[in-house]
């Protein structure tokens, strides 16, 4: 016999008629759902009524939003549930007026009243051979169901409507063994369906059709991305689907780099999520190189070429939005790699106000960006953040009356307020050409990707000494030693000293979630490691937060990044510093006596402000101590 956990009677603030002692028990009604919400608080009887009276429209609105039609097939074979119309009714929840009543507020209320769990899927935690393996796909869809874990024999299901008798009757005669359930909003179940059971099944076929030989000329003619129900019926490359998928969801996963990696037997797909990496998905090594070829497509680059790295790019839409990606491939011992950075618009269009800077940073580092003339160096590692930085700086001075022109390798953003220039080494357009081309285009503000030579060091600084701002970046562990890479490059102290202005270094630590941090302290260890200088009393239980870890933020505690600074101003002091050739040890002791705060400084603010943990600010600034 098959055991399973059963919904009892349901309290209040559930309907009078849910009583999950009937031996049947149809599905939820949206009269019964509604007073289960108007018990729960979450509505009052006037919007009840207003759905109830609405309950046509919000019917074919939801439709409309889910299959694009009210009239076609899939509209006939949609379920549209009494969850989908309440949420499309787009009311404030009762009890927390800032939050909607969205599907997620109520799911979390029928679990409520059902006496079930409530759970807010994560699809970087659930076993993908689990889902599949568990219910067909046409299965999991009509019953809204999917495998969210497994301890032991016991199968754990998410569900969308615990009080459907029929619907558990089901799905223990399938599965016969013992289940056990939680509930989940329909969207965040119906999204875990089409992304995993979608995405295999087009990596299943194309192995399939790879296998025998067979490849669409399809390939080619790809230009956008297409939606979640236009791939569960695409008839078109099976290829095509399953990178529309990967791409899709590294934009739902908030993912800044996809990886596709190939190993020994299969390929390994990674998204890294707010700087660190997490495992998505195992591929074929057939179908990873039918992907890398579809994706080297994309992006322009020599499909036949498999030796030597490429670069490339894409540019596709995410809802309304559109998206940069650079593609990298590179060939390893076991074929070849790809890695895609994701531009996200909402990061790269940040304006200078939101990148982090406290107030005295903000005018310290405006002060040197509104100077006429002279060089400004942003340092930090690669994915630091630096290239936002300086697109914000150009978006902030650009203007009708100002003349900005960027040379970069590669172009990461395409901005009509300013002239862009890709860097071509194949056809001899370098940094160093392309800024001594750009200086006959009477530039006013001059931004160089990178120094990398002492060509382009040279040239940088000829052009601060003639009158134009330059921006550009080095790679340093600090602000103080970008001074010293330049007069590595050649640069001559005296000229460096005259056109420095400032130098700003950076990195991204991760944010405490806002949906479950709590206050907590640092432990003596903790407060020596960090090298706080504290009196004895306060040393016991110094106060800071932390992330407790819930469904938003994947129970790391931790969401979004944000900067860190440290700005060099290159005052008297510092000057006389650089024209001297000291180090760069002394050039930031000078600093911190002008007011330096540094990265290890500032990062330990950040974290006595509640913004970032004591992990963070350790695992960042280890090597700043």
């Amino acid at each position: 016999m098959v055991e399973t956990s059963q919904p009892a009677a349901p309290e209040s603030p559930a309907p009078d008629s849910l009583d999950g002692q009937e031996t049947f028990r149809p599905p939820l009604s949206l009269e019964e759902l509604l007073e289960l919400l108007a018990r729960g608080g979450l509505i009052d009887s006037a919007r009840a009524q207003e759905i109830e009276s609405r309950k046509r429209t919000l019917r074919s609105q939801v439709l409309k939003e889910k299959v694009g039609s009210v009239r076609s097939q899939a509209a006939a074979r949609y379920d549209v549930s009494p969850a989908e119309i309440v949420a499309t009714a787009g009311l404030a929840h009762g009890k927390e007026p800032r939050r909607a009543l969205n599907e997620e507020a109520i799911a979390q209320c029928v679990a409520e009243a059902a006496l079930y769990p409530y759970r807010k899927l994560d699809p970087l935690k659930l076993d993908n051979d689990l889902v599949t393996r568990s219910f067909s796909r046409a299965y999991a869809n009509r019953h809204v169901v999917v495998p969210v874990g497994r301890v032991d024999d016991v199968l754990e299901l998410a569900i969308a409507d615990p009080f459907d008798s029929a619907l558990r009757e089901s799905i223990e005669t399938n599965l016969g063994r013992p289940v056990q359930y939680v509930i989940a909003s329909k969207k965040d179940i119906v999204g875990i369906i089409e992304r995993v059971h979608g995405f295999r099944s087009k990596v299943h076929l194309a192995s399939e059709e790879l296998e025998s030989g067979s490849r669409s000329t399809a390939l080619i003619e790809l230009v956008e991305l297409q939606s979640t129900d236009e791939l569960s019926a695409s008839t078109e490359a099976h290829v095509i689907a399953a990178v529309d998928y990967l791409l899709k969801y590294a934009f739902d996963q908030r993912a800044s780099d996809i990886h596709l990696d190939p190993k020994q037997d299969e390929a390994g797909v990674r998204f890294r999520i707010d700087g660190i990496l997490h495992d998505i998905e195992q591929l074929p090594l057939s179908v990873h190189g039918a992907i890398a070829s579809r994706i080297k497509v994309l992006a322009r680059m020599d499909v036949a070429e498999r030796r030597r790295p490429q670069d490339g790019r894409i540019k596709t839409q995410n809802g309304d939005q559109e998206v940069e990606l650079r593609v990298s491939s590179m060939a390893t011992a076991y074929g070849e790699k790809i890695v895609i950075r994701v531009f996200d618009p909402n990061v790269l269009l940040a304006e200078l106000h939101e990148l982090g800077f406290t107030n005295v940073e903000r005018e310290r580092f405006e002060s040197w960006i509104t100077s006429p003339s002279g060089l400004v160096l942003v340092t930090g590692p690669t994915g630091s953040g630096k290239t936002t930085t300086l697109y914000s700086t150009l978006r902030y001075l650009a203007g009708p009356e100002i003349n900005i022109t960027s040379v970069e390798d590669p172009i990461e953003l395409i901005d009509p307020r300013f002239s862009q220039v890709q860097v071509q080494p194949q056809i001899d357009v370098t940094f160093a050409r392309a800024l001594r081309t750009i200086l006959r285009q009477d530039p006013d503000i001059i931004m160089v990707g990178e120094i990398r030579d002492a060509e382009t060091a040279a040239m940088a600084v000829q052009a601060a000494l003639t009158g134009h701002l330059v921006f550009s970046t080095v790679h340093t562990r600090d602000s103080a030693g970008a001074v010293t890479r330049l007069t590595e490059l050649g640069v001559e102290p005296f000229l460096l000293s005259s056109v420095l202005r400032g130098v700003l270094a950076q990195r991204l630590v991760r944010r405490i979630c806002p949906h479950c941090g709590a206050d907590g302290w640092l432990t003596p260890s903790q407060i020596d490691v960090l090298g706080i200088k504290i009196p004895v009393e306060r040393r016991e239980r110094l106060p800071v937060r932390y992330g407790q870890g819930c469904t938003e933020c994947r129970n790391t505690g931790l969401y979004g990044r944000i900067g860190i600074f440290e700005l060099l101003d290159v005052g008297k002091r510092v000057q006389g510093l650089i024209r001297s050739g000291r180090d760069a040890n002394e050039i930031a002791e000078a600093g911190r006596i002008e007011g330096m705060e540094s990265l290890r400084e500032s990062a330990i603010r950040c974290l006595a402000e509640g913004t970032t943990t004591f992990e963070e600010v350790v695992r960042i600034t280890a090597d700043r101590r």
